[in-house]
């Protein structure tokens, strides 16, 4: 499973701020990092600019605390996070309706003693009491495959309305989790619908301990330059020399050499930081640096940004000089040795942030804060060029489209045309309902048993007040067994025939709206409200005509992944997490510029497209079988050696 080490490379540091973000605050800051750690001047004004921005990742919580103390000395504010590396605990049933269990939280925790258990929260958002609530919680493999699963009751029962329950389920043994799923169902096993309303976050905020010391490289904001000078307690007459002698900074450096000299600054340790010898606070200065090395940033600056801060280096050439010399103790004892050492690419890291948000190649993570800044920024240049860039392919994705929607129709379509040529529906009402009743048989996209339940009902869901008697069995769905679904459906039927009654008494209809209205159906989730809205379009556009001008299309794993590779988005960048993020903005942004009135259209083929091999698809996770792929002629393929959805996808 996911290991709880602190050494493990699972923390980030964000520079939020410098004091009030005024310039007088920025270029002290500035001024004071680039003479200590000889970095251009016109880079770290970059990266102050662009707060708050990442400076680094992939950090053990020593090295996280290190550098986060270090930049907060010189008078920046600072965050330290941790990204949960625990496996995603998703909800099941959240496609039926109506809901009434809402998820507040869930935690997957390790015990002492090996063990594992999942804790929640969970509320009835419903009006009436609910009785004897199961939690079902089940494990996946690596491979997705199921593992094993607990259920428990709810503590508290019955749950009035409004009210809330914890739940916890623990599973004993090693056992290596890829997913997990909660589910709740009543004592006899019926599912019961819920919705997730938990907060999630990736990363979680560290608090820094605060030390009464600075760091070794804090500096005056009034100070232009860095002067030091070591500071001891005297240790009686052997230590009143030492505590006088004067420190000289000398720092290996790849680029530049930069001179300083020594002033009446003070130089300390901070007790907190531990050295790598185990050094800790308290313990002599001497003793410290006998074993332990003193290194500054040494940034490796791209190419670009040092042309870039040439000019600005030559103009500062008297104050800023070469890098500092070594740091020398004038000592009786031994030679000079070297103190705690800091992460050498830090601000490589941070240059190579600023080279992408600035539009040149690289790679980052947009993580929330810096992903914030760097969609703002995107959003900006967006409407001042007026919208996003033209694809100089886009007409041959047009004619794949087309193409598509030429081949053999699914088989409801191709048997509701039969149907219609042989006179079987009675009148306009009729087909309608018969639309209605099989998108909601169609759950999780099971076309063959949804079809076998509208042959068998098609003829009766015209009937007012239908007895349950009368209706024949049916399939059952992932869910529920047959008889559940039948009696289900028996509930459903009036909400049905009203809901087309009243979508007869307009002609005209936007596919919001309409996708609204027929989604109060019971157990008429957002996918069977949008397969429902296509085809009333596609097989009775003569009796409802629908506006799908302004509506977004659903992007799935599928859909984002062929975006990636057709190079519509970029999932190191462009990240999904829900409307209106920078992924969805494009994504959504290249359909209507395909099919202005029908931006809906690219929805299906594209999912197809984007399916398993064993669906029929060819944009696989990894290593896509282009040949045979209906964008294959101008296809990218970009992304091609990892899943571009799951670097880009968020929850």
């Amino acid at each position: 499973m996911v290991g709880l080490n602190q050494e493990e490379g699972r923390y980030r540091v964000l520079l939020i701020g410098i004091g009030d973000n005024t310039e007088e605050e920025k270029s002290p800051f500035c001024h004071n990092l680039s003479k200590t750690f000889s970095i251009p001047f016109l880079l770290l004004k970059k990266i102050v600019d662009r707060c708050p921005i990442i400076l680094k990742k992939n950090l053990s919580l020593k090295k996280a605390e290190m550098l986060a103390k270090t930049l907060k000395s010189f008078g920046a504010t600072v965050s330290v996070e941790e990204r949960r590396n625990f496996p995603p605990i998703s909800l099941e049933f959240q496609e039926l309706v109506p809901h009434q269990l809402a998820l507040e939280s869930s935690y997957l925790r390790k015990t002492q003693r090996g063990t594992w258990s999942v804790t929640g929260r969970v509320e009835n958002i419903s009006d009436e009491t609910l009785n004897d609530i199961w939690a079902l919680i089940q494990l996946f493999g690596d491979l997705e495959e199921f593992i094993t699963f607990e259920e428990t009751p709810l503590p508290i029962n019955p749950l009035p309305a409004g009210e809330t329950s914890p739940f916890k389920v623990v599973f004993e043994g090693d056992i290596f989790i890829k997913r997990i799923s909660v589910a709740f169902k009543n004592s006899s096993g019926q599912p019961i619908p819920a919705v997730d309303k938990r907060k999630k976050r990736e990363w979680v905020e560290v608090e820094i301990k605060d030390q009464d010391e600075r760091s070794p490289f804090s500096a005056e904001p009034e100070s232009p330059f860095l002067h030091v000078e070591e500071n001891r307690e005297e240790k009686g007459k052997d230590g009143e020399g030492a505590a006088e002698e004067p420190l000289s900074l000398n720092l290996e450096e790849t680029s530049a050499e930069a001179t300083f000299e020594p002033s009446e600054k003070v130089l300390e340790l901070p007790s907190g930081v531990p050295m790598e010898n185990g050094c800790q606070e308290g313990e002599e200065l001497e003793k410290a640096v006998e074993d332990e090395t003193i290194q500054g940033f040494i940034p490796t600056v791209s190419d670009e940004l040092k042309e870039e801060a040439e000019e600005e280096k030559t103009k500062e050439k008297e104050e800023e000089k070469t890098a500092l010399d070594d740091l020398e103790l004038d000592s009786d004892k031994e030679e000079v040795a070297e103190a705690s050492r800091l992460e050498a690419s830090v601000f490589e890291e941070a240059t190579q942030l600023l080279e992408d948000i600035s539009g040149t190649t690289g790679e980052a993570e947009g993580e929330e804060k810096a992903e914030q800044r760097k969609e703002e920024v995107t959003k900006e240049e967006t409407i001042e060029k007026g919208g996003l860039p033209s694809f100089s392919w886009i007409e041959y994705f047009r004619e794949a489209v087309e193409t598509y929607y030429q081949r053999p129709r699914d088989i409801f379509s191709m048997w509701f045309g039969e149907c219609r040529k042989e006179g079987e529906f009675k009148n306009s009402l009729h087909a309608l309902l018969t639309i209605l009743v099989h998108s909601r048989f169609d759950q999780e996209r099971q076309s063959i048993k949804a079809l076998e339940n509208t042959q068998r009902v098609f003829r009766l869901i015209v009937q007012p007040n239908l007895l349950l008697d009368d209706l024949p069995p049916f399939e059952g769905t992932p869910f529920v067994s047959g008889e559940v679904w039948r009696d289900l459906f028996h509930r459903a039927l009036p909400k049905v025939q009203q809901i087309g009654k009243v979508i007869l008494e307009k002609n005209y209809w936007n596919a919001f709206d309409l996708e609204q209205l027929i989604q109060v159906i019971p157990h008429m989730g957002h996918q069977n409200s949008r397969i429902a809205i296509q085809w009333i379009n596609e097989l009775i556009p003569d009796v409802v005509e629908v506006d799908f001008s302004d509506t977004p299309i659903i992007i799935g794993e599928g859909i984002y992944r062929v975006a990636s590779r057709l190079g519509i988005v970029d999932p190191h960048f462009d990240t999904y997490q829900g409307r209106n993020s920078m992924g969805d903005i494009k994504i959504q942004s290249f359909t209507k510029e395909a099919f202005p009135q029908n931006p809906v259209k690219v929805e299906e083929p594209m999912a197809w497209m984007g399916r398993e091999e064993e669906r029929g698809g060819h944009c696989f996770p990894i290593q896509p079988q282009c040949e045979g792929c209906l964008f294959e002629v101008f296809c990218s393929r970009l992304y091609v050696h990892f899943n571009p959805s799951e670097k880009g996808m968020r929850e």
